[in-house]
């Protein structure tokens, strides 16, 4: 089904470029060597490791339900219907079409091209081979730094949060003012 849309579009794209005037074949050339790059890059497939790799992050932060045997089913009910609609976000046509568009956007034919050849080179697809290994191994090191950070970060919530919540209350209280004065 998948491939189906991407040839649907790829169709619409090559049909829109020949009733197009010449000045919109460079565009939608790029579009179509995007496409061609995220498939070459494994698109879906590092959506789908990028799940498995949310999934584990949203367990970790539910290990201080660990003790609580009755939230357990609670738990992996919620942890899987998020990371399924996560996935579904992730595997949507409509993001890798978004998707396209901005590495159209960021780079010329040629550099399209040129990255597509890279990525059909033996180093390159070695890179490919590699990227959830090298994506994996930076998520744990990044979840490391972030659980060293977290009583910091919960401190500045703490007083900013309640600083923030003055001063809403005072934004509140002249709005009404305001609204008092607007209406006498």
């Amino acid at each position: 089904m998948k491939k189906l849309y991407v040839f649907a579009l790829l169709l619409l794209i090559c049909g829109s470029a020949a009733a197009a005037p010449s000045a919109a074949k460079p565009v939608d050339e790029k579009i179509t060597l995007s496409i061609e790059l995220m498939q070459i890059m494994n698109f879906d497939k590092t959506m789908q490791s990028m799940q498995g790799q949310m999934r584990g992050m949203m367990e970790e932060q539910f290990k201080s339900y660990a003790a609580c045997e009755a939230a357990q089913p609670v738990l992996r009910e919620f942890s899987g219907k998020l990371s399924d609609r996560m996935m579904d976000y992730l595997t949507d046509e409509n993001l890798k079409v978004d998707i396209a568009a901005v590495y159209a956007d960021v780079f010329t034919v040629e550099e399209l091209r040129g990255v597509i050849d890279f990525y059909r080179s033996p180093i390159g697809k070695k890179l490919i081979e590699r990227m959830p290994e090298l994506m994996q191994k930076s998520m744990v090191i990044t979840q490391d730094r972030m659980k060293a950070m977290m009583p910091e970060l919960k401190a500045l919530g703490e007083e900013y949060g309640t600083r923030i919540q003055a001063a809403a209350k005072t934004c509140a209280q002249g709005a009404e003012a305001d609204e008092t004065a607007s209406e006498e």
